[in-house]
């Protein structure tokens, strides 16, 4: 069998490209690494995001590869032009194709995704076992779906839901993402997540989020239970990057990487008894990080960790179920900042209960942080968390808001806009976040003070350059 995976576009969101980087589709990659481990298939993986793709070239592409089934990821600002793709496929090409479709904004919204005519099967929740099961079944004849766990699909013009799949106990059974499928050197890391000089990538060390803010989707897709993979697997992927792939620089995806303080001291004792030479940086929580573990990530090659402090007034954590103080956050960035490492946090302003004092607050206590970077974003209520329950709700979104303009970075106008604080305020105050923080003669020397190498400067310009940017545009970014 011949599969395309195809990683669509952003085609309007060019705030993504300028600030965002560029990020290696991993659920793809550990797609095409699970099937081709258990099924002989050809597998060719197309990220038309990264390569800019329009559906014109998206289209010459799929005529060449002509594959017989098209699975394409669907994260919900790009379900737009998901559908658009399937209608190219299913219309101009050949209906006889296959479509699949899969990931988050399939997960949250199963039956309305799948009662669109261009669409064959949906993959609901985590999809390597469920996307294996099929391959499988349409290989073999007669075709059984029922009993694929996490599959809906349509018979006789009805929708079929199968039983909801159980997530993977053990996440050492699934093999290494295929990253030989891709042309690494078109990825890139944010401007405020670059630690090193070289080629960078991302790695999971495990799934899931062990707690319950009102704005991550996390829960949706992995549930609250945190599944950690074996500390000696990690070493081996880590191994792989550095040998087979030439990485100099991992970004741990891992929604909380000091959520368990004691594997996390254990991974980086193996990086440490080992000698990798890595660089690497990772997130963590107000309430999740110790000293001894800092130092220990240091000398295991940490560069940089990240918070999502996300809001400085305690008001506002407690509405979005942060399950933090400000006093945590502040504690957690000293640790850091004390040890040498560099800091980021984000910051959402727009929340629930939002007013401008709150937002002022929050400038306030970035401010007030000895944080090296800080990006403030207006809040998105993403379909499928909490956040969006209440938006809908009370009223806030728009019924004639459309999926693309639900993307963290973009160009549209907010659509969380509540009685407070006006869309044209929420603009406002974001910019006036990223001025007050970065143009502090304070901050501006400190990043002078650690300049070491051509490659520091380039990489301070070019954030230089993306600032303005920002501070330029009429609407969100």
């Amino acid at each position: 069998m011949k599969i395309l995976l195809i990683n669509p576009p952003y085609t309007n969101f060019e705030g993504i490209k300028e600030s965002g980087g560029h990020s290696m589709p991993l659920n793809l990659a550990y797609l095409a690494a699970y099937l081709r481990e258990r099924i002989k298939c050809e597998i060719v993986i197309l990220d038309a995001e990264v390569r800019g793709l329009g559906y014109d070239q998206i289209k010459q592409i799929v005529c060449a590869k002509n594959p017989d089934l098209v699975g394409i990821t669907c994260p919900t600002p790009t379900m737009n032009h998901v559908l658009k793709i399937t209608q190219i496929i299913k219309t101009e090409i050949d209906n006889k194709i296959i479509t699949v479709v899969g990931g988050i904004h399939p997960t949250v919204f199963p039956k309305e995704t799948i009662q669109n005519p261009y669409i064959d099967f949906l993959v609901a929740g985590e999809g390597e076992i469920t996307f294996y099961e099929l391959v499988d079944a349409i290989l073999k004849k007669p075709n059984n779906f029922s009993e694929i766990k996490g599959l809906f699909y349509k018979r006789e013009n009805k929708i079929i839901a199968n039983q909801a799949r159980p997530l993977i106990a053990n996440l050492d059974m699934i093999p290494f993402p295929a990253r030989d499928l891709f042309d690494l050197d078109l990825y890139y890391p944010a401007v405020t997540k670059r630690v090193a000089k070289g080629r960078a990538g991302a790695i999971l060390t495990s799934r899931g989020c062990a707690f319950f803010c009102a704005h991550c989707i996390s829960q949706k897709m992995w549930g609250r239970n945190v599944r950690f993979r074996s500390t000696n697997n990690v070493i081996t992927e880590i191994e792989e990057c550095i040998t087979k792939y030439k990485f100099r620089e991992l970004n741990v995806w891992d929604d909380t990487f000091t959520l368990n303080q004691k594997r996390a001291a254990e991974i980086c004792d193996l990086i440490i008894s080992k000698k990798i030479n890595l660089a690497w940086l990772a997130m963590s929580r107000a309430n999740t990080l110790s000293e001894s573990l800092v130092v220990k990530m240091k000398l295991a090659g940490c560069k940089q960790i990240s918070f999502g402090l996300e809001s400085g007034s305690q008001k506002i954590l407690d509405l979005m179920k942060k399950n933090a103080t400000l006093e945590m956050g502040r504690n957690a960035v000293n640790i850091v900042s004390r040890n040498e490492l560099i800091t980021h946090s984000s910051f959402m302003l727009g929340n629930i209960g939002e007013t401008e004092e709150t937002i002022k607050e929050t400038i306030a206590y970035a401010k007030s942080l000895p944080l090296d970077n800080a990006t403030f974003f207006i809040t998105s209520p993403y379909p499928g968390t909490a956040l969006y329950d209440v938006a809908i709700n009370e009223g806030f979104i728009s019924k004639n808001t459309k999926w693309e303009e639900f993307a963290p970075l973009t160009n549209a106008p907010p659509i969380l806009v509540q009685r407070n604080v006006p869309a044209d305020k929420l603009i406002y105050w974001q910019k006036r976040g990223f001025r007050e923080f970065y143009f502090r003669p304070s901050l501006i020397w400190r990043k002078i003070k650690h300049i070491n190498s051509i490659e520091f400067i380039k990489v301070l310009l070019e954030g230089v350059r993306i600032l303005f940017r920002i501070l330029g545009k009429k609407t969100q970014t």
